[in-house]
């Protein structure tokens, strides 16, 4: 668990969201390094120790720049998982029971569309174990419920290359919309694009919550969903989503039998943007509208990936104007806008101060990212739509009228 390469340099500190908040040693990735070494030698570290290690929002921005690679943020969730310490695991309950069975996602679906209402909200609060206090503050940032997409015409496509579009729990519960625009894009681009009513959650909520037991029958029916697909790519609208597919050959050993199927499907899970830019849209007349990016840590830092966003927003005729710490953590993480409300709203008012002023909305490409800086924006009284970026694209190509 312990990774001795780090020499503790410091260059990590600037890229740590709970150090630049607390100005706290233990709280900095460097710090988090040395308490796993003091536990692992077998040194109480105490509660406060282990509060330290749980406070991390596994960002993966140490990672990013540090020049040993020390991947911190996997040390400390699977120190999590092996000690089953964690506030998270508070939450494990409830995950279980919403997202590992397509009952429980249908039923998960109903309740976000009942929270809407205050009256709900207040009935909820009633069953603080199932559903935590802090997910009703987040419901200021739930979208409203809309009925189907107006759908423009698409030309069928005969000679494309199949792409299995995954539509994840969280995203289609809340964004359903945005997965029914990229199936629109993914074929305006030229895809035959592939949806199995066999895939599922992809379990990383479930997993960095400490609830190892559910995910192998998770993975398994998206394997076959993707073995069924007949598809070379997998298109996701979630960049939490994407960044743990493209881990599961970690998570499994090379003596299981179904090692090679995961190391294939993981190979071929890429987000949406990449797939787009890969297959290539047609570039749009500047259309006035001002977008400032929000780059979600799982998509920048976890996956590198910053300009294919970027580059098909532009394409698509939209101005940008960069964020100040674009990839600095929103607060939502996973479910840490839930186990750890104090420090999650902390970075959540950052983000929304470093959101500029006169602009038409704020893109992303995550829908945790998005539910958080919503609720952020208006707290503070600010009406700036908070959009995926496919919801942005979708909108410039259907007011340009273009078909393919």
């Amino acid at each position: 668990m312990i990774n001795e390469s780090c020499v503790h340099c410091g260059l990590c500190l600037s890229s740590c969201p709970t150090y630049l908040v607390t100005g706290v040693e233990t709280e900095s990735p460097r710090g988090r390094v040395w308490l796993l070494a003091q536990y692992s030698s077998g040194i109480n570290i105490g509660e406060t120790g282990l509060n330290h290690l749980d406070d991390c929002l596994d960002c993966r921005a140490c990672e990013e720049a540090c020049p040993a690679h020390i991947p911190v943020g996997h040390m400390v969730n699977q120190f999590r998982i092996a000690s089953q310490t964690g506030a998270a695991r508070s939450v494990v309950k409830p995950l279980r029971y919403f997202l590992a069975s397509r009952r429980g996602r249908r039923r998960f679906k109903r309740l976000l569309n009942w929270s809407r209402y205050r009256l709900v909200q207040r009935a909820m609060s009633w069953f603080p174990e199932w559903i935590p206090p802090d997910a009703l503050s987040l419901a200021s940032g739930l979208p409203e419920k809309t009925g189907e997409v107006a759908r423009p015409a698409m030309v069928p496509v005969k000679d494309g290359r199949n792409v299995m579009l995954f539509r994840g729990c969280v995203m289609e519960a809340v964004y359903g919309e945005t997965n029914q625009k990229a199936y629109d894009l993914l074929q305006m681009a030229g895809a035959r694009v592939v949806n199995p009513e066999s895939q599922t959650c992809c379990g990383a909520l479930l997993y960095h919550s400490g609830d190892t037991q559910a995910l192998r029958d998770l993975v398994l029916e998206n394997l076959t969903a993707f073995d069924e697909s007949a598809s070379g790519d997998v298109a996701v609208t979630s960049g939490g989503c994407s960044a743990f597919m493209k881990e599961y050959g970690d998570l499994f050993s090379p003596e299981d039998p179904i090692y090679a199927r995961v190391v294939r499907f993981a190979a071929a899970v890429k987000d949406i943007s990449d797939v787009l830019v890969q297959l290539g849209l047609p570039s749009l007349p500047v259309n006035g509208r001002r977008i400032s990016m929000h780059d979600a840590c799982h998509l920048a830092h976890a996956q590198g990936i910053r300009q294919s966003p970027r580059k098909l927003l532009q394409g698509a005729g939209y101005a940008l104007v960069e964020m100040p710490d674009a990839d600095r953590c929103c607060g939502a993480a996973g479910t840490y806008n839930l186990t750890h409300p104090e420090m999650a709203r902390t970075l959540q008012a950052y983000k929304v101060s470093d959101i500029p002023q006169d602009i038409d909305a704020v893109a992303l490409g995550n829908p945790g990212c998005q539910l958080q800086i919503a609720a952020g924006l208006n707290r503070q009284g600010r009406e700036v739509p908070v959009r995926h970026t496919v919801d942005l694209l979708w909108e410039a190509y259907q007011g340009a009228k273009y078909e393919r």
